[in-house]
């Protein structure tokens, strides 16, 4: 059965005539209790997205009224970890998103759009998370997932944040709360549309639109939690060749700090982006920013799924030396951007 979907038909971005359904929930305000997670079982969430005509955030319906053709065929990636235990959290998370805005998306102004594009954060410590909301370069050109600090794990101080451009229709939004994390970890997942390039000499806009499904991680830290991590990658590999899905990609911090996560890749039925040596010091990602006496290693990578039709760059690292102010770094880890590129077949 063929993963390209021949009946989806896009209209224009829900914010291209200023107009937004008026049935829209507000942006819930969170509870005193947050209720309790399935675990290890894909769960629907949403996104949200700002309303400059209504000036608030308002869920979004998981619908694919999103961009008309041509749909993009290249996607930009971005991830980071921005530690949330080093001081000065507000400061350092504004620092990362104007880092990303001009340095690595070249948008020199809030005003300017960025490439078609997903920004997986983590480590987004739950009093700045309402930074990213109010930040007007996301205002405008973003929507978020998921909708608040609700949404991570019971009890999670911190957790994973996902930023995907308004360029790309975004179909559905869930996340897998990790059963045997005992830091809180989970994946969120984000299903885009995007187009196969059509020939030149054909008269359509593309070849097809598939559905690409990004996963957003953060797996289990330290030593002790090198027995969680294989089972948690492979969960989010299974959730990466769901029904319907063209093709996956998982970034974000793997935490590949022993030799057992050297396996644990190959082993979930991925592909790891980087081509270089692992014990090459030109991917590593932590370990030059960090205050922890451990050796540097690559913690932080871009896998994908088995699938034709589709190329991920060799990821470049960002971030190196961001600080804002003497000694205090942006983050203990280097960031990634690659980019996805959708292709024919034939």
């Amino acid at each position: 059965m063929s993963d390209v979907d021949e009946s989806f038909v896009p209209s224009p971005p829900s914010d291209f005539y200023e107009t937004e359904p008026d049935e829209a929930p507000p942006l819930p305000v969170p509870a005193r209790v947050r209720p309790s997670h399935a675990v290890d079982a894909q769960i629907p969430l949403r996104a949200v997205r700002y309303s400059s005509r209504k000036k608030r955030w308002a869920q979004t319906s998981n619908c694919a009224r999103g961009v008309r053709e041509p749909l993009p065929s290249t996607v930009r990636l971005v991830t980071w970890n921005l530690d949330f235990t080093a001081p000065d959290r507000k400061k350092r998370l504004l620092a990362a998103l104007s880092y990303i805005q001009q340095h690595v998306l070249d948008c020199r102004t809030i005003s300017e759009r960025p490439e078609p594009c997903c920004i997986l954060l983590q480590e987004v410590h739950e009093t700045v998370f309402a930074q990213i909301l109010n930040a007007e370069w996301v205002r405008r050109c973003f929507i978020v997932v998921p909708t608040s600090v609700e949404k991570w794990p019971d009890q999670a101080e911190y957790g994973n944040v996902t930023l995907v451009s308004r360029t790309i229709p975004v179909v559905n939004v869930s996340a897998i709360t990790f059963g045997n994390s005992k830091m809180k970890r989970n994946a969120v997942f984000v299903d885009i549309k995007l187009s196969i390039p059509a020939h030149e000499d054909e008269p359509r806009l593309s070849g097809g639109i598939v559905t690409l499904r990004v996963a957003n991680t953060h797996l289990e830290s330290l030593p002790q939690g090198t027995t969680a991590r294989p089972r948690q990658l492979k969960l989010i590999a299974a959730a990466l060749r769901g029904r319907g899905i063209f093709g996956g990609i998982v970034a974000g911090d793997m935490n590949a700090i022993s030799p057992a996560d050297e396996a644990i890749v190959e082993e979930a039925g991925l592909y790891d982006a980087w081509e270089g040596d692992d014990n090459s010091d030109e991917g590593f990602t932590w370990g030059y920013q960090s205050l922890e006496r451990l050796p540097p290693g690559r913690l932080d990578k871009v896998l994908t799924t088995a699938q034709e039709g589709f190329v991920v760059d060799q990821p470049e690292r960002i971030g190196i030396g961001e600080a804002i102010g003497r000694g205090k770094w942006v983050s203990d880890h280097y960031g990634l951007v690659t980019r996805v590129h959708i292709v024919r077949e034939d």
